[in-house]
């Protein structure tokens, strides 16, 4: 049993490093072929419910877990050999996607990130913010259902994505959503500010869809969120890359960055005190650790800057404004 699991171990190993070396191979054999179709059979099964049934079976593996742990001995060989087959079963059923073709191979090398092009974007994005905070307000209903309203707008036959139930857990975890690579479910924390509801469903969304990589999720998250005809899914999008812009602004100018936020309506501040105010009340020594844990796992995954790879989206926001109001991808240009 021990050479068996050396032998697999082995082979596993050499599969991964053949995989992060061929991205071709894994874009169109995988990405665009087999995971499409283990996606398709996913999805028939487990979105027949709004329940997140992915967490039910996270929650009873867990649980029996800690049965074994405390009633049964567990030999090592049986730890190592079920470790190797969550992994593999993580790999096959989505996990290679992290190996695919990633989309900042269509932006020009020759896009630099300088102050002057951040601080314009962000003065535009700004901008764009007061005026969608001000028409929200004006046709502000206190009594919406804002999540059945994004179940209604945002999902699709084939785009679907569940509300959480351990949406107070993840707040706790410094988590807005995640994606179920064993399940195909996108969840979503119904707990977190409503404003960062829409932009965390397209995130996940693009997950589920096989960008495996957090920096064009974020992106493919912020587009879809900002093309969508919704004046609160826009509003979302938009405070979402604010966000980025300035920090990054910031980091160069501080002077100049918070010019700008000071050019934000008071109600646009407001939501940025709310979200804060939030992530503050949940905060505790737990999220360091998970955010150490995640850290590590993006990096074991291909991607070099880690959690830090989210922040990338400020080179896409400035690759595909039009310097007008539209963000344009196009991967054939």
């Amino acid at each position: 049993i021990i050479k068996r699991n050396i032998l697999v171990f082995v082979i596993f190993l050499v599969s991964i490093l053949f995989l992060k070396n061929n991205s071709n191979f894994v874009e169109t054999y995988y990405s665009n072929l087999l995971y499409e179709k283990l996606s398709f059979i996913k999805n028939i099964i487990f979105d027949l419910t709004d329940l997140a049934i992915g967490e039910i079976l996270y929650l009873a593996f867990i649980c029996s877990i800690i049965y074994f742990l405390f009633k049964k001995k567990i030999s090592i060989n049986y730890t190592i050999s079920s470790i190797l087959i969550i992994l593999c079963f993580f790999y096959i059923s989505w996990g290679m996607n992290y190996f695919r073709l990633p989309l900042s191979i269509y932006i020009s090398e020759d896009v630099i990130e300088s102050e002057k092009k951040i601080e314009s974007l962000a003065r535009f994005i700004s901008t764009k913010c007061n005026k969608l905070k001000n028409e929200i307000n004006s046709k502000k209903n206190n009594n919406k259902d804002n999540l059945n309203s994004y179940k209604n707008i945002i999902e699709t036959e084939n785009q679907k994505f569940k509300y959480s139930n351990f949406s107070v857990i993840l707040s706790y975890m410094g988590i807005k959503g995640y994606y179920n690579p064993f399940t195909n479910e996108a969840n979503i924390n119904s707990n977190i500010p409503v404003i960062l509801i829409p932009v965390t469903i397209y995130h996940e969304l693009a997950h589920k869809k096989g960008f495996a990589s957090e920096s064009d999720a974020n992106f493919i998250g912020f587009l879809n969120a900002y093309n969508n005809y919704n004046k609160e899914i826009q509003y979302s999008a938009t405070f979402f890359a604010f966000k980025y812009l300035y920090y990054d602004l910031y980091k160069i100018n501080p002077i100049i960055a918070k010019d700008i936020y000071e050019n934000l309506s008071s109600e646009v501040k407001n939501d940025f005190e709310i979200v804060s105010n939030f992530w503050t009340y949940y905060s505790n020594g737990f999220q360091i650790i998970q955010k150490n844990a995640f850290d590590f796992f993006l990096k074991a995954q291909g991607q070099k800057k880690g959690i830090n790879s989210y922040n990338e989206v400020v080179k896409f926001l400035l690759y595909t404004f039009d310097g007008k109001n539209k963000f344009i991808f196009d991967e054939n240009n």
